[in-house]
């Protein structure tokens, strides 16, 4: 019997294996990389673990909670809220339900109004009305206009939101679509944004080490894809039941000749240090948007496995299009935005790495998160995943990868027979 063959072996193309293999249906992954897990990757360098962009778990993912097992991921929790840089002073910006005990702080944070703080609550609630699918099915606007429309003050849209989900979207400009913004929003409220003990490249480990060795082709290019084979770049041809393409969107795109996917861009600047800059487990937000770093964190603040014992590692990330410009000047305008940020304690720093994602997130305007309009299958009945096809998160590869399996299952046409109602 002929396997299924998936080209792209990172979350998407490994839960579309997981699924497969749980349902007893053989499959061959092809990844040209030397590793699992694509753009989700974690780095060691001297013992410093790097993840390869800043990236977070949300424990609410319906997705992720379903494909990974948590407890042996070890997961650790950042700090529910955020830090903001504003008027060259910090402002703390806590959930109040989770952290009480910083409810004055919150409050008096010089960011947005007394107002806000209450629209936040009446948000949250909105959001989680409904299954998660019901947002999807909402009219889409941009997420500054939905944030407008439900009162939020300009000053708190530009010194919250703002920076906030330009780390989630790597969008600069609040353009992406309401329906990822309110799915996003509601992952924030009802669970905790983790990390792996020991990395984000965890995740796509635990899913690589559940499926059989045999099945795995690392460092094995795909230069064609058909809907019964694959050309290997070394000229051999992989004759296939059905093919998987499970690739990034630019990838996807090259390989089937399908419309351009816009993409979006980051880098991170990892730097070691004997002393935090942050008082506790937070995200720092740039409130002021003079960047270039939008976002800090100190990941070994959340796990001590990150860094060696009286250490830290600090991750910048920076945006488009600071997120373009070359490492030295991009280097020396982060340190002078940082050195404003924390003072001459930066001079104590030490650069790491700088890690590059050119195409990090797919670009997701309004209309693009329409079910309807990212079927699984091609009409050249070849298959696809990955988050472009979902929405542009760890959630939406996985869940676009387990589609794509139950898509290939069910057809009748690719397994010669009726499928029983498939395991997830």
């Amino acid at each position: 019997m002929l396997p299924v063959v998936i080209v792209g072996g990172g979350l998407a193309g490994l839960n579309c294996a997981r699924v497969l293999h749980k349902n007893s249906v053989p499959f061959l992954l092809f990844e040209a990389g030397d590793d699992c897990g694509g753009r989700v990757a974690t780095e060691v360098v001297n013992d410093y673990r790097l993840d390869v962009g800043f990236q977070v778990l949300h424990t609410a993912y319906p997705e992720a909670r379903h494909a990974l097992h948590y407890p042996s991921l070890h997961l650790q929790k950042f700090y529910p809220g955020a830090q903001v840089f504003r008027d060259g002073a910090w402002h703390l910006l806590a959930d109040p339900l989770r952290k009480p005990l910083s409810a004055p702080a919150t409050l008096a944070a010089r960011v947005g109004t007394v107002k806000d703080r209450m629209l936040l609550a009446h948000l949250q609630s909105e959001v989680n009305r409904g299954s998660v699918e019901s947002l999807f099915a909402r009219a889409d606007i941009p997420t500054r206009r939905r944030l407008e429309e439900f009162g939020f003050s300009k000053d708190f849209i530009d010194g919250f939101f703002r920076p906030f989900y330009r780390g989630v979207f790597l969008d600069p400009d609040l353009g992406t679509s309401r329906r990822m913004f309110d799915f996003m929003f509601r992952m924030f409220g009802q669970g905790d944004v983790v990390i792996p003990a020991k990395g984000m490249g965890m995740i796509p480990l635990q899913l690589r080490l559940g499926l059989p060795r045999h099945s795995l082709n690392f460092k094995t290019p795909v230069a064609q894809a058909h809907p019964d084979q694959v050309k290997l770049a070394d000229g051999r041809v992989v004759g296939a039941r059905a093919v998987v393409v499970a690739t990034d969107g630019p990838a996807a795109s090259q390989l089937l000749g399908l419309p351009p996917v816009k993409t979006r861009a980051t880098t991170t600047l990892h730097f070691a240090t004997n002393k935090s800059p942050l008082s506790r487990p937070i995200i720092a937000l740039d409130g002021e948007g003079e960047g270039p770093v939008n976002h800090l964190a100190v990941p070994s603040q959340v796990s001590h496995e990150y860094a060696p014992k009286a250490c830290h590692v600090i991750a910048c990330n920076v945006i488009e299009p600071a997120a373009l410009v070359a490492d030295e000047p991009l280097l020396k305008q982060v340190l002078a935005q940082m050195t404003r940020w924390f003072g001459k304690q930066v001079e104590t720093w030490h650069l790491l790495r700088i890690h590059r994602i050119r195409h990090a997130l797919p670009s997701q305007p309004p209309g693009w998160l329409e079910p309807a309009d990212r079927p699984a299958v091609l009409p050249s009945q070849v298959f696809v995943a990955g988050d472009y096809r979902s929405t542009a998160s760890i959630d939406g590869a996985l869940r676009s990868g387990r589609l794509a399996a139950e898509a290939v299952m069910l057809s009748g046409n690719r397994l010669n027979a009726q499928e029983p109602r498939p395991v997830r």
